[in-house]
């Protein structure tokens, strides 16, 4: 924070002499020429005083420099320190403006036992963690913008299949859902951006502290640091609680762009008010962010709320639903609710097929398949049917198949859906995880070191835990997202 400020020598001043100063003494509190400085050096009084040199000086903030040693009311060297003013004072400060203030404290003594540089490198350090986390902040944001554009392109391929089924009636709609979405990914990145920009200005802000500091600490006097650090505190604490506030105020929410296309639409022609619903999904933050000074991470996020213990769950029957007849009696192995309420119910190896119910009990259809074993939403309108050695995307609306994804053994297992990812087991060996979109394989999660015997047959996602059962047994196994067992 160098400036082009020239400074005089003080001595010569004194004498009515205009002289540049070379040097700069914070006892004095004035500047010093050469020859001024060797008599300064010299002299009794002040040979024990540490000069810096005015270049040093000048990178000092202007508040910095403005710190003087003599009290500015009575012209007297501070010599004491007010706690309860939480000021330094001169004698005739006591005197008029603290005579009734306890445990006053000797000036000298107070700067020697601050412990300022520790107080420093701890400013520093959380300087750098709010700089660590605005970059992993605008990383994540960064990765939010990319699949909200995913998922644009995604639900713009939806809108376009739908309107090659329905006639020239459906273009104003049509383009009118395309533009609702452009405009709902729009609102979203211009907050991330506008979010990302302030981030980088804190980031600025952040690095200017931390020269400021690095400064004080190498150039300033004692007290210039101790007075100065209050002021520094302030900024930096105010760009701490800047971070820790974007997750209090919701800035850390993941965003998603909800497309929700009415079922019926491939079937009406006229009176449609709407080509599909376009909203945004908040999710907790997936962001953490980290203090290294605390030694380990720390998860500064939403605290979630209490759960309920299972054994104060209370289950209560609300409607009974009557499954139409097929050729056999009924097998059913797995069954899915989607949002709209709509049931699917997988009826295995005997009638082989999907049956559909609506929201109210009303029998929407059934599909014909080769031996589904379980079933499980995607949105709305599509599932995802697990069958021996392969999965397959079904459309509900059209009752066809979009897609099937080929597996490399047989499985006879359940199969749910969560963060954009299709989970399975492979019984007595792994929990494997599929893209739906392309039929990708992203991970596994090896269960072999579990009991002998123990094959899992059902997989359930929810809230980045997987719940897996056994069917001979009555306990459950929860597994994070990346795959870290929590034993229940």
């Amino acid at each position: 924070m160098a400036t082009s400020i020239t400074f005089t020598c003080g001595v010569c001043d004194s004498q009515h002499i205009t002289q540049d100063a070379e040097h700069w003494c914070p006892e004095c509190d004035e500047g010093l020429c050469p020859t001024c400085l060797i008599f300064h050096n010299s002299s009794k009084i002040s040979r024990g005083h540490v000069v810096i040199s005015i270049e040093n000086y000048k990178r000092l903030p202007q508040n910095i420099q403005s710190i003087h040693q003599h009290c500015p009311h009575h012209d007297r060297k501070y010599q004491n320190y007010c706690p309860n003013h939480d000021i330094p004072c001169c004698p005739f400060c006591i005197s008029t403006s603290h005579s009734e203030c306890k445990g006053l404290q000797v000036l000298e003594e107070v700067v020697k036992t601050s412990e300022l540089f520790s107080h420093f490198e701890d400013m520093k350090q959380t300087l750098k963690d709010v700089e660590n986390n605005i970059k992993r902040i605008k990383i994540d944001r960064e990765g939010n913008l990319k699949s909200i554009q995913e998922q644009r392109n995604k639900f713009q391929s939806e809108i376009k299949q739908v309107r090659q089924q329905i006639n020239s009636h459906l273009d104003k709609l049509e383009r009118q859902a395309l533009e609702n979405i452009k405009a709902t990914e729009d609102k979203v990145k211009h907050q991330v951006e506008t979010l990302l920009s302030k981030l980088s200005c804190s980031s600025r802000e952040g690095k200017d502290l931390e020269n400021i500091i690095s400064a004080m600490t190498d150039y300033a006097s004692d007290l210039q640091r101790f007075l100065g650090k209050k002021q520094i505190e302030s900024e930096v604490a105010k760009s701490e609680r800047y971070i820790n506030s974007l997750v209090e105020d919701g800035s850390l929410q993941q965003v998603s762009i909800n497309c929700s296309i009415d079922s019926n639409v491939s079937g009406i022609l006229s009176s449609i008010s709407s080509f599909c619903t376009i909203s945004t999904e908040l999710s907790n933050p997936s962001i953490i962010l980290m203090k290294e000074k605390e030694k380990q991470a720390q998860i500064m996020t939403i605290q979630p709320p209490a759960q309920t213990s299972i054994h104060d769950i209370k289950i209560q029957l609300i409607q009974t639903f009557k499954l139409p007849t097929g050729s056999y009696t009924s097998c059913i192995k797995g069954c899915t609710i989607n949002q709209s309420g709509k049931m699917v119910f997988a009826d295995h190896d005997i009638n082989k097929r999907l049956i559909i119910l609506n929201a109210d009990g009303s029998v929407d259809g059934e599909i014909q398949l080769q031996v589904p074993f379980d079933v499980t939403s995607i949105d709305n309108r599509s599932v995802a049917v697990i069958q021996h050695e392969t999965i397959q995307i079904i459309d509900l609306s059209s009752n066809r198949i979009e897609k099937t994804i080929k597996l490399n053994s047989m499985v006879t297992s359940g199969i749910s859906y969560g963060q954009h990812t299709l989970f399975y087991c492979e019984p007595g060996k792994n929990i494997h995880m599929l893209k739906p979109t392309d039929g990708s394989h992203q991970n596994s999660i090896d269960i072999n070191n579990e009991p002998k015997g123990t094959n899992y047959m059902y997989v359930a996602f929810h809230q980045n835990n997987l719940y897996l059962t056994n069917k001979k047994i009555i306990r459950s196994h929860a597994t994070k997202f990346l795959g870290e067992s929590l034993g229940i």
